[in-house]
């Protein structure tokens, strides 16, 4: 008896076990799949890192690695499967995002200056990969564990918005660095209000048609939360967009959802007071603070004249901010009185969608948020599955809300919202397409087991020295951080259990798939995988060093700090402001000995500052031509040289002449260049103010006094007496202006 039953055992998982060994890997992929890309929203959503100069640079890091990671993962998935992920009736619900894909594709191309746009661009690649993604793989269960993920963020996200609440009235209570950075307006961990109000938004449509499907009373205190959080962020833009996504929900709601049919009449009622009461309350704020609507108000007028100019291609996506420059208002630099800030986007992604992508780009981009609220609407009415039904009424609801605030804002373009709408396009898809579980494929034997063992060694040596050399840079970056009050050390410590949880995570799940696998080319996938997460690991430290500079110049120690920038531009040779910075340390210092410093830059020659100076400004100005401080930069530093040389033919009187020639020559250039900056940015008084004393060094009292009076007079197109008040009182031309009166004087 016993005998019989062993030998129909050992049938049994004689039959089994191959089935058995083939569902474990499956599951485990597609699980990883499932489970990395919510905890990839969480991070994006949550994390937050000081120790660089954009403190919400780790976001793009994450994005970028995260985005690297899933989609090798689903490479590896549809390789053990034996799958096309891309069957006639994915590419049929994909056909309008890979559509608008291709149009920006092109767009780029014809772009001229693709390396100042390409990290846009990527991202925006990697974006439609994380939609397709789910689109063709994610069930609608898998669905319900990114939406608890989204709701944990809610959690987190809303409490730190309370905490930052509680602290106007409590100060100290918050114990982070950056408390009260926005005044009494909250942020969250979303870098600035609007942003904070942005993730209000997107996340409140599904937190609210979850509390509708589960009835959870936690759920209802979370939308309380998040709607109080939102009335401090002061986002006049997201509260418009937090009422137009509860008319929509609350409409939507009403008409296909059978349960809620007979209370139609209260549903509206209630959206349309929702709606007049955050009108009423923008209205308000619009008022109490007019700057931010001037600011949008010129943008906008400038992004028309790009569309005008460029109606059908467009610019190319991520170049807004390249061509935007040169048709920028002047009335920009009065209100938000600077000239080191570029405008990155339009202010309206409608109008950014037509100004990078022509007037067919935005139609594409039209047609694909239509598609999806459209298709979502079909299948609510279509559907009665409770699960299905409320899932599709969130994340359409979101999408509406993402749609209305991009009338005025920009989040999108950003990680925390841009990763949330890629999400959103694709569970909106995958629910429309109600993906089936994935059929699990019987694994054969491998045909080079000993290489298959190769492979696999490799990717695990690989993968140990990419998280021992993240470490050790991690802790490098670290170390630099001075680490004092009690919000400094907590910081510290989420720093590093993030970091270590997200290596060892994604440590695991390669190490294990390798083990796992009997195809080759699923190691070699993975193998070729970690050198964009490296690549984009370098980024992040590039940034880093970055920061370390800027601060070292800030601390007074400019030498000190070309070591610094330099590093960051080894790491990361593609974003020219790394060297827009190191040139304007070189024309600060312009130490005029020639030596051969490698770690300045010196490829393979002895160099002064100047020249090496001038070498980085000109890279900058290749790939960035309409960058108004970057002409004043380059006419400052030929000013410096061409002073310098006029009193070195002073004190050398052997060499006067030659002196006196190089000053002509270096002031001729200066002015040139700092006309050229005018062009783009005509209210920056230090321009004005290095005109006047170029013309004065050449004694041409007339072009001086020229150079004062069209400061005092004020760009073109600019009538506003507030803007104009600030030119006639600017102290810097007063005094200049009391100075040529006295040589006037002197030399009648």
């Amino acid at each position: 008896m016993v005998k019989h039953i062993t030998k129909k055992k050992s049938a049994a998982h004689a039959r089994q076990t191959p089935t058995n060994l083939s569902l474990q890997k499956n599951s485990f992929l597609h699980r990883a799949l499932v489970l990395l890309t919510g905890w990839l929203v969480l991070l994006v959503s949550i994390s937050f890192f000081v120790a660089t100069y954009d403190s919400a640079h780790v976001k793009l890091t994450l994005l970028q690695i995260g985005s690297v990671v899933l989609l090798s993962l689903w490479g590896c998935l549809k390789i053990t499967q034996r799958q096309n992920p891309f069957t006639r009736r994915t590419l049929l619900c994909l056909a309008p995002l890979l559509i608008y894909m291709g149009w920006m594709a092109l767009s780029f191309l014809c772009f001229p200056y693709k390396l100042e746009a390409a990290e846009e661009f990527l991202r925006l690649w990697m974006y439609a990969g994380i939609s397709g993604l789910i689109a063709c793989e994610f069930t609608r269960e898998d669905v319900q564990i990114i939406t608890r993920f989204i709701v944990a963020s809610a959690w987190i996200c809303f409490g730190y918005g309370a905490l930052q609440i509680t602290n106007i009235w409590l100060p100290g209570v918050d114990l982070l660095p950056w408390h009260g950075f926005f005044g009494n307006r909250i942020f969250s961990t979303l870098a600035n209000p609007n942003f904070f109000g942005a993730f209000i938004v997107l996340t409140s449509g599904i937190i609210g048609a979850e509390f509708l499907r589960t009835r959870k009373k936690s759920l209802l205190v979370l939308l309380g939360m998040g709607l109080l959080d939102l009335v401090f962020t002061e986002s006049k833009g997201a509260w418009l967009a937090y009422a137009g996504m509860g008319v929509f929900a609350a409409l939507t709601y009403a008409h296909c959802v059978s349960t809620a049919k007979k209370h139609l009449k209260k549903w509206t009622l209630a959206a349309i007071a929702c709606l007049v009461v955050a009108a009423g309350a923008a209205g308000v704020y619009s008022v109490k603070r007019f700057q931010s609507v001037s600011f949008r108000t010129y943008t906008w007028l400038a992004a028309l004249e790009m569309v005008k100019d460029s109606p059908l291609l467009g610019t190319g996506p991520g170049s807004f901010k390249i061509v935007y420059p040169a048709y920028r208002r002047p009335q920009i630099f009065y209100i938000e009185n600077a000239h080191n800030n570029e405008t990155a986007h339009a202010e309206n992604e409608y109008l950014e969608q037509t100004a990078t992508g022509g007037v067919i780009g935005l139609g594409l981009f039209l047609w694909l948020m239509s598609f999806l609220l459209i298709g979502a609407w079909k299948n609510m009415r279509r559907t009665s599955e409770p699960v299905t039904q409320y899932a599709l009424l969130g994340y359409s609801a979101a999408l509406t809300g993402l749609l209305l605030h991009s009338v005025v804002d920009i989040s999108v373009h950003f990680a925390s919202s841009g990763l949330l709408l890629a999400v959103f396009i694709g569970v909106l898809m995958a629910l429309m397409l109600n993906n089936p579980p994935a059929e699990n494929i019987e694994q054969k034997t491998p045909k080079y087991p000993h290489l298959l063992w190769v492979f696999r060694a490799l990717t695990w040596l690989a993968v140990l020295s990419l998280v021992m050399y993240a470490s050790a840079t991690f802790y490098y970056v670290l170390r630099n951080i001075a680490v004092k009050t009690a919000g400094e050390w907590i910081l510290f410590g989420l720093a590093l259990v993030s970091f270590a949880s997200v290596v060892l995570g994604i440590a695991y799940t390669y190490a294990r798939i390798a083990k796992q696998t009997t195809r080759i080319s699923v190691c070699a996938l993975l193998l070729v995988s970690l050198l964009p997460c490296l690549f984009f690991w370098r980024i992040f430290l590039a940034n880093h060093y970055y920061s370390l500079g800027v601060a070292l110049v800030q601390m007074g120690q400019p030498r000190s700090s070309l070591g610094a920038f330099s590093d960051a531009i080894k790491l990361n040779p593609f974003l020219s402001e790394y060297r827009q910075y190191r040139a304007n340390v070189f024309a600060m210092t312009l130490d005029p000995a020639k030596r051969f410093v490698p770690s300045l830059g010196d490829d393979d020659k002895p160099r002064t500052d100047f020249e090496r100076a001038q070498d980085d400004f000109n890279f900058v100005l290749a790939h960035n031509p309409n960058h108004a401080l970057l002409h004043h930069n380059l006419g400052q530093m030929y000013y410096a040289l061409g002073m310098r040389q006029l009193g070195q033919a002073q004190t050398a009187p052997a060499q006067a002449i030659l002196y006196q020639q190089l000053s002509k020559e270096n002031l001729r250039q200066a002015k040139k260049y700092l006309e050229e900056s005018l062009q783009l940015d005509p209210v920056n008084a230090n321009t004005y103010v290095l005109l006047v004393q170029i013309a004065l060094a050449e004694h041409d009292l007339e072009g001086a006094q020229t150079w004062v009076d069209r400061y005092y007079k004020g760009p073109d197109g600019v009538y506003e007496e507030e803007f104009l008040r600030k030119n006639r009182e600017n102290p810097q031309m007063q005094i200049l202006q009391a100075h040529i009166d006295r040589l006037r004087a002197t030399f009648l």
